[in-house]
């Protein structure tokens, strides 16, 4: 009994095993025993002849379940599904054959052959493949034999898709923007004065990684998206401080849909973007007279004006001033996710931006002004992208 994966190499099998201790919900006086049985008395016929042989004592139902998710169980029973759900029928054959045994009465049924003696097991088809898969995780934590996402990488890395070593090797810098992929292995939500957040373990091929959501409205609108268990391209910000790198969501996607809508490059490709933070120039505000005397600051103005056009011009196009947005809304759901965001960004500044929705009635574009103005920044823009899928927009300076 162990758990395998197999590696095909130059026409050679190679494997690597993991001990039963790895496996969760297993104890050790249950591999003791089972280890020792084996050792003295040789191998497992079947799963009756385990069930007969290790002492019930040290087994219970979860014990059994997890072996079986695990593939402990795969040279004895292929159907895992089958040896996970039939652990009450085993428990009563071990019972049974152990009390006939400590008994002095002769079995009425002694003529017939062991085999066909035994209780049928339950009859239930196997997991499927992804099913294993998921099971496979539960009892490991991690994904052994293959991960849902094997046969798609190809595909993710041509669309710039970074897998989780990127953030192992700690290179990409602070406020840089970036893809990752993978199944979400368990989330947690949870409710703060701002609002409703959640962190997400997610498992890519290569290991696992944390990244965290701060935004109701897009876990609002990607509700079944966040479940363990679904497989999800993720737009990420990375920032780096004291505490270590971060990976905060700013947009959520299907695998699938993500292959689908996005064109591929002709090369694999790292799809790395730095956002420019605006820089603030100290002497600038220092300097109580540069408004009021103009000649006696027009060096200190055109200093400025000259650092500006160089190290911020980044900056500057980030910090663009935005006059007017236009959405155009084909889905009513999209309407909740977007009025969570902009409730966020009203202003009484007739200076900020106006908001004009575009619905489709009849037939026909409808734009509609919305009363308030609001304070929106270059990144604002990005996450109203990412609010739903049939939201576009548009900004004009």
């Amino acid at each position: 009994m162990s758990a395998t994966k197999t590696i095909e190499k130059d026409e050679k099998k190679y494997a690597i095993r993991f001990g039963l201790g790895a496996i969760k919900a297993v104890g050790f006086n249950m591999i003791q025993e089972a280890l020792n049985e084996r050792e003295n008395n040789g191998k497992f016929k079947n799963v009756y002849d385990f069930s007969q042989r290790v002492d019930a004592k040290s087994i219970n139902k979860k014990s059994i379940e997890a072996l079986a998710k695990s593939g402990s169980f795969d040279s004895l029973n292929i159907n895992r599904r089958q040896i996970s759900e039939s652990f009450d029928i085993l428990s009563a054959f071990a019972n049974e054959a152990k009390e006939e045994a400590n008994s002095n009465q002769m079995n009425l049924f002694g003529g017939i052959t062991e085999e066909s003696s035994r209780p049928a097991l339950k009859a239930v088809s196997d997991w499927t493949k992804k099913q294993k898969l998921n099971c496979e995780f539960e009892a490991f934590g991690f994904f052994l034999n293959e991960h849902p996402i094997d046969n798609r990488v190809s595909d993710l890395k041509h669309r710039g898709i970074i897998f989780s070593p990127k953030i192992e090797e700690d290179t990409l810098e602070d406020n840089t923007m970036i893809k990752m992929a993978g199944v979400v292995a368990s989330s947690k939500h949870r409710s703060g004065s701002r609002g409703r957040f959640a962190y997400l373990n997610i498992s890519d091929p290569f290991g696992i990684y944390e990244a965290t959501i701060f935004d109701e409205a897009l876990i609002t609108a990607n509700r079944d998206l966040l479940e363990d268990g679904s497989e999800i391209v993720v737009e990420c910000l990375i920032r780096k401080d004291d505490g270590g790198t971060r990976i905060m969501v700013k947009g959520v996607f299907r695998v699938d849909d993500f292959i689908k809508n996005t064109n591929p490059a002709q090369k694999e490709f790292e799809d790395i973007k730095k956002i420019a933070v605006r820089k603030f120039n100290p002497n600038f505000q220092k300097n109580s007279n540069f408004k009021n005397d103009s000649s006696k600051n027009s060096n200190q103005t055109n200093s400025f004006e000259k650092k500006s056009t160089s190290e911020n011009v980044e900056a500057i196009k980030v910090e663009r001033k935005i006059s007017q947005i236009e959405i155009k809304i084909n889905d009513e759901k999209a309407l909740l996710p977007l009025r969570t965001v902009l409730s966020q960004k009203i202003s009484n500044n007739s200076e900020d931006a106006k908001i004009i929705l575009i619905a489709n009635r009849d037939n026909q574009e409808v734009k509609i002004a919305l009363a308030s103005n609001f304070k929106i920044a270059e990144i604002d823009i990005f996450r109203l992208k990412n609010l739903h899928k049939d939201l576009i927009i548009k900004s004009i300076n």
